[in-house]
């Protein structure tokens, strides 16, 4: 049994994922919006970013760590798990968090204000969904430097 099938959580995070994502990516500007599921996008894949960091991190992860604890974790030089698609990995980290608390505590206020926004329907309109692209490329990212079957990183 390889890495990836010691995972079945995972497995059904990232196909549910890819299952909202194709639905979500149905949308055009001017379509109508009520079944458009952003916000559930938005959701999953931070659970996945974590479930995923947690799983490469094993036992060095705490039942305590917060996403920005297991990503400095797992990018630090003692464990050089994995590496940010950030030049500075902290401040990485940092916009990953930021986004992260944006969903998590729903502040869109705080959001809109951060982005210099007007206001947060602006926010929405100009902002959520290209954060919330970059979290999927940045969750795809670190997913690409696992390989599947032996859970260690690809070689550099």
């Amino acid at each position: 049994m390889g890495f990836k099938d010691s995972y079945q959580d995972m497995q059904e995070l990232a196909r549910e994922l890819d299952l909202l994502r194709r639905h979500n990516k149905q949308f055009k500007p001017g379509d109508p919006q009520q079944t458009l599921l952003m916000f559930a996008e938005g959701a999953l894949v931070l659970v996945c970013l974590e479930r995923f960091v947690r799983i490469v991190l094993g036992t060095e992860a705490g039942e305590n760590d917060t996403l920005h604890t297991l990503l400095e974790k797992a990018t630090g030089k003692r464990l050089a798990l994995l590496t940010l698609p950030f030049d500075d990995q902290q401040d990485g980290i940092k916009k990953i968090c930021a986004v992260r608390n944006t969903i998590l505590h729903g502040n869109y206020e705080q959001a809109a204000k951060q982005a210099s926004c007007a206001s947060v329907p602006e926010y929405f309109k100009t902002q959520f969904a290209g954060e919330l692209e970059s979290m999927f490329k940045i969750l795809d990212h670190l997913m690409q430097q696992i390989d599947p079957e032996t859970g260690r990183r690809y070689a550099s």
